[in-house]
Order: C-alpha cells, then structure tokens, then sequence
C-alpha cells in the first residue's frame, strides 16, 4: 500500500483552520490540513498522510456526518495507517469522537484534537495541541485505547472527556476520572487504560431525529407536547433531574409515545451522575421505567442520545438496546 506506516491526518475545519475574515469581520475556517502541516516542527510533519476533508466549524456537523468521517477513518486504516489524527472545531469535539467510539473496533487509536486559539492569534495552542496529538497516534502504547482527544499536554478518553469551559485554552477535561496520559516533556506517559465496552463493527447508519429534552424548574411541557405529536421521531433521551426525575405533566405525553414505539431513553442532568429507583412519585425514574422508558443508567445525555442513535441504526430489539445503553452489549 502506498501510505502503509504512515500516520494519517484528517483535517475536517474548525478553530484550529481559522483565519481573520474581514469580510465576515470574524475569524472562519480557510487553512487546510496541508496549511497545518506546513507549521508543524520537522520530526512531526514527516512521514504523514494528509488527508484535506472538510472546512466547517463543528457546530455544522451532524451525526450522519460524523458517520461518514468514520468510514473515512475505516478506510485508511484498511489501507495501512498505524494512527489517525483528526483536526476539528470544539464546539462539538466530544461527541464527534464518542460516536466515532461507538464504531472504531480497530486497536489502531484515533486522536481527535482541536484549538481554541486560532494559529495566527498570539499564544495560539493550535501547533502544541496538534503536534502532540501526532505524537500520541505514532505510539504503540495508545493501541487498543480506542478514540482518544489530546489537549493542552493531555490525552483523554472519548467516553470521558467534555468541554468544561468555553474560554480557556485548558477547557477539556474529564470530571471524575482524570486523562488516561500525559506528557512529560516530549514523550507520552500512560496513566491507566479507558474501560471501553466492545465496539460495534459494520457499516452502521446510526438514526438521525434522536433529540434530548432537558428536565427545567417548571419547564419543558410545550416542547414535550410538540415532540409527542410528531410522526418522525425515531428516539428521545431525556435529562432529567437528579436520579432521572421529570415533571409529571410530562406524562401524558410520553404515554402516546411510549405506545408508538418511540425509543425513549431517561437519564440524568448531572454532570456525574446515576439514574435511581429510589423514588416512586409520579414522575420518578421507577415509574418512568414502568411506563415503559429505558434506563440510560449512566450515560450523559449527549452519549445517550449518540449510543441510542447507533442502536437504533443496528436495529436492535427493545431488549438489545437497552443492554445496550447499559454497555452489557
């Protein structure tokens, strides 16, 4: 093969691509991955693949496209890549690289990085956090760790890390649980090995009108009353308060849903948290399970709704996804 050992890097937009527009009086993606490469020190941008794919800020991104980003992924580690290094926005980062998670089923990492200072602007950490990052996809010891993110001299692992703050350049971190390594100095230091239930393997089209209702003080019937009528709502994930608590004016409509078929999903809105039987009011985790709702257990909200939408796209019987959801399957 023509690329064989040769780290790929996939550039798909976002802050790190970004220049000043005048026109747009706004700083917009133009730079391409071969712009970045230029800028990288010598013993980093020898012997890669670089791949030109998409110039779009994150928040462009859909689940569909994330999904054919990973068949580019697949492909290029058919074809011999070792590692892959992927290049895009912030803004939505964290689930590009969970649901990429969802489906890498190579030993091979992927390492998705980012910046929140465009490379032109003064302590920019768009070089670091890139060269860093190609670093840890040249080595052997990041194998069969899955999709991994590397910011600011640490690489975290894709169901762990989130985007804590919207302004610092050390805005990823992963609450409770720490980076899975390190740098020190140059060289990469693991730490401890994510804990990553098997990956699903396959072409799989994950559903695209899964949405997510966050559970508010009073809040959330009219939107909840619009999602009940709809006919193309394939899934929902709810955020609910505390242990997966809702309102009980929700109910009513849920129910219609709940008889449609419609895959929905309770979990919980805090950032480290478990849904509970505990209670049993109206409302409460035990009777929305009885009702017919499925356990997120766990999961965050945005990994509920990513991992619902792939399970939905391997059709998976009611029983299957909800083993699913828990990561028994």
């Amino acid at each position: 093969m023509p690329h064989r050992e040769k780290i790929a890097f996939v550039g798909t937009g976002g802050t790190i691509s970004m220049t000043f527009s005048e026109k747009q009086n706004g700083y917009v993606p133009t730079l391409s991955a071969h712009d970045l490469v230029s800028m990288l020190p010598p013993d980093c941008s020898q012997n890669l693949q670089v791949i030109d794919w998409s110039h779009q800020p994150s928040s462009h991104y859909t689940i569909r496209m994330t999904t054919d980003l990973v068949e580019l992924l697949r492909k290029l580690v058919k074809d011999g890549a070792p590692g892959i290094v992927v290049s895009c926005g912030t803004d939505s980062l964290e689930e590009m690289a969970y649901l990429t998670d969802l489906l890498w089923a190579y030993p091979q990492p992927v390492v998705f990085t980012g910046s929140m200072q465009p490379p032109g602007r003064q302590g920019s950490d768009a070089i670091a956090n890139l060269s860093q990052s190609i670093k840890a996809a040249s080595s052997e010891c990041t194998w069969g760790m899955g999709v991994l993110a590397c910011f600011q001299d640490q690489v975290f692992a894709a169901s762990e890390v989130a985007k804590e703050v919207a302004h610092r350049r050390d805005a990823f971190s992963a609450p409770g649980r720490g980076p899975v390594a390190d740098f020190v100095g140059d060289e990469i230091r693991i730490i401890r090995k994510p804990n990553r239930p098997p990956a699903l393997e396959g072409a799989i089209m994950p559903a695209k009108d899964v949405e997510i209702l966050w559970a508010t003080l009073g809040g959330g019937d009219w939107t909840m009353s619009c999602l009940s009528k709809s006919k193309n709502l394939e899934g929902l994930v709810i955020a609910g308060f505390g242990a997966g608590n809702i309102p009980p004016s929700w109910i009513q409509y849920l129910k219609p849903l709940v008889k449609n078929n419609t895959a929905i999903v309770i979990t919980t809105r805090c950032r480290r948290g478990h849904t509970n039987t505990l209670y049993g009011f109206e409302g409460s985790a035990r009777r929305l399970l009885e009702l017919g709702v499925m356990d997120g257990g766990g999961l965050r909200p945005e990994h509920a709704r990513l991992r619902l939408a792939v399970g939905l796209g391997a059709n998976f019987s009611r029983e299957d996804l909800q083993l699913y959801l828990l990561g028994k399957k």
